[in-house]
């Protein structure tokens, strides 16, 4: 049985082409296992098998398992030099150029983040509406509002609301910004808490739900 010829194409392949190369592989592997199989079963008709069939069986299928491996490897390479050579840098580096290059990219990486950082800072500090460390007197009771339980209150509390006054005050983005930092997916305008703490802080109603 002849060993089968490994490919000789050094043409670069596309990724498309690389996954159809390996799938011929493996389908040569398959095909090549099974004429071998069938070769040794012919071979031996009408007697048992003995330990020289199979010490050949084994020797031929190693043989062509090392020839996938050879044949998927260089489908490798091929694959490799068809990329730009940009993307090929780090595959060419020593150790520790490969090192200094990461460590380059990530300080101009840092460097863009943390200007784009500071661009977006003062819009979130205003939209951040005003908050206190400590109530303005008596804390008014935010469960008067609509959709404010008790836990929620508490919430607000730890942000620095007590007051109806200081809810009455939120522009819409402030408004926005309280139900993201509490993650209630529009419920501050669903609910009308704006509209809810004016009414409440104007004249003081029991309640408004």
């Amino acid at each position: 049985m002849t060993k089968p010829d490994l490919p000789e194409d050094s043409t670069p392949l596309s990724p498309f082409g690389y996954w159809q190369a390996s799938l011929q592989t493996w389908s040569d592997f398959s095909q090549r296992t099974g004429e071998i199989m069938m070769a040794q079963l012919n071979g031996r008709t009408g007697r048992t098998a003995s330990d020289a069939d199979a010490e050949t069986l084994a020797s031929e299928l190693l043989r062509t398992l090392s020839d996938m491996n050879l044949r998927h490897w260089q489908n490798t390479a091929r694959l490799l030099e068809s990329y730009p050579a940009w993307m090929n840098v780090p595959h060419s580096m020593t150790g520790s150029a490969l090192v200094d290059w990461f460590d380059k990219l990530q300080r101009q990486t840092g460097g863009l983040t943390a200007r784009m950082s500071a661009l977006e800072a003062p819009q979130i500090v205003e939209a951040r509406p005003a908050t206190l460390t400590v109530p303005d007197g008596a804390a008014d009771d935010l469960t008067r509002i609509k959709g404010v339980g008790p836990k929620l209150s508490r919430r607000l509390n730890e942000l620095g609301i007590y007051h109806f006054k200081q809810i009455a005050d939120w522009s819409a983005d402030q408004a926005h910004w309280v139900d993201d930092y509490l993650a209630f997916k529009g419920r501050v305008e669903r609910d009308g808490w704006v509209k809810q703490a004016r009414l409440l802080s104007a004249n003081g109603s029991d309640t408004v739900h």
